[in-house]
């Protein structure tokens, strides 16, 4: 504990070094590892009731996750697991005043895919204990019950201002909207195959901020290769088009999933000679929106409206959001398109992708397809 005081905390050494710092703690909200030793984790599985995890039509108990060597054991939220988990995390995580809060993993508006998924061996769920598997629909309403329930128990739980976040994995919408204080897109167009494509995320993304509690904490998890500076900006172009948390790191594959904290041009730059700087002090550079996110064809058109109105027509246009000391493009399409920029701007003067943030002032750039791109004002510019 001496060791934690030391580094986190108000007084600890990732709030010296970074003021702004939100830190969460981890939790999985659907599923525990069994065997597990760790303090915090021990000691819950320890305490649970065999009838608080979930079971097949077969009476056995369901596996959720494979870790490489053992399946995790899904926890079923409609059982009192709703209300023990947040007391059980309030005193023993959130009483030491070290986080700012808990983030809970699976916190999905959807658990239904599980029972048509070929990776496990367990029969169909049977969440509510009646020897049956539920359909889709009824699983997914039972399962979303149970999840609203254990995140207004920790609201009512946990000490006051605490943050309550979820992973929302690839596609959410506002149902959990009042009770989170945000959630996040992990993976950002992982889902593709699966139709969590640009539109279907980011409608989710929007929804969810729209309606969570403040202070927001809503995030966006992006994944690729280290050199791939294209999809990294698509996604952080994306994110800002709205409020919110970003990272770009490795893929969850392979033995050390998530672990990569690259730094990348568009983190921080210093806004008087436009050069890309590896500093937190250097972030914000952007500062405040002046804007919402708007067609660049249309300013009248806002991207906020057309995904919540449902208008897939949001995926093929160019949207653009006004900062104090810039502005960001973003092309969803599968088209090339030319952008007039309304006045001269730079591009920043890059350290990790100088061959495309070279520094040049532009009047106007042609963006190719999913791209997206930050752009400072020029000295003397709009």
């Amino acid at each position: 504990m001496e060791s934690r005081r030391k580094w986190l905390g108000p007084q600890g050494k990732l709030r010296s070094r970074n003021p702004g710092l939100v830190l969460l703690a981890y939790f999985s909200a659907a599923d525990v590892i069994p065997g597990n030793t760790a303090p915090v984790n021990g000691d819950f599985i320890a305490a649970l009731d065999e009838s608080w995890f979930v079971r097949d039509t077969a009476g056995d108990l369901y596996k959720l996750f494979w870790l490489g060597d053992r399946w995790t054991l899904m926890l079923n939220p409609a059982t009192p697991v709703a209300s023990f988990m947040p007391e059980y995390l309030a005193e023993r995580v959130l009483a030491a005043g070290l986080v700012d809060g808990i983030f809970y993993d699976w916190v999905s508006d959807t658990v239904a895919w599980l029972n048509h998924r070929f990776d496990n061996p367990n029969q169909p769920i049977d969440l509510d204990g009646d020897g049956r598997a539920e359909s889709d629909d009824e699983l997914d309403a039972l399962w979303v019950a149970g999840m609203t329930e254990l995140l207004r128990n920790s609201r009512a739980a946990f000490p006051p201002g605490a943050l309550v976040v979820g992973n929302g994995g690839w596609v959410f919408d506002d149902r959990y909207g009042g009770v989170l204080n945000g959630r996040m897109v992990e993976g950002f167009l992982e889902g593709e195959e699966y139709g969590c494509d640009w539109f279907v995320v980011m409608r989710g993304h929007y929804l969810m901020d729209r309606a969570s509690v403040e202070p927001k904490v809503s995030l966006v998890m992006a994944n690729g290769a280290e050199d791939d500076f294209k999809h990294m900006r698509f996604a952080l172009a994306s994110v800002l088009m709205f409020d919110g948390y970003f990272c770009y790191t490795n893929s969850n594959a392979g033995p050390a999933p998530y672990l990569s904290t690259w730094w990348y041009d568009e983190y921080a730059v210093d806004i008087d000679s436009g050069r890309a700087a590896k500093s937190l002090e250097a972030r914000g550079y952007l500062g405040r929106p002046v804007s919402e996110a708007y067609n660049v064809d249309d300013p009248t058109e806002s991207l906020g409206r057309l995904l919540a109105e449902g208008d897939r027509r949001a995926s093929r246009e160019v949207w653009r959001r006004d900062f104090e000391n810039g502005i960001v493009l973003v092309n969803p399409s599968g088209a090339t398109v030319t952008v007039e920029l309304g006045g001269q701007y730079r591009k920043i003067a890059g350290q990790s992708d100088p061959a495309f943030n070279n520094g040049e002032l532009l009047t106007a750039i042609t963006l190719e397809p999913r791209s997206g791109v930050v752009l400072l004002k020029a000295p003397g510019g709009p």
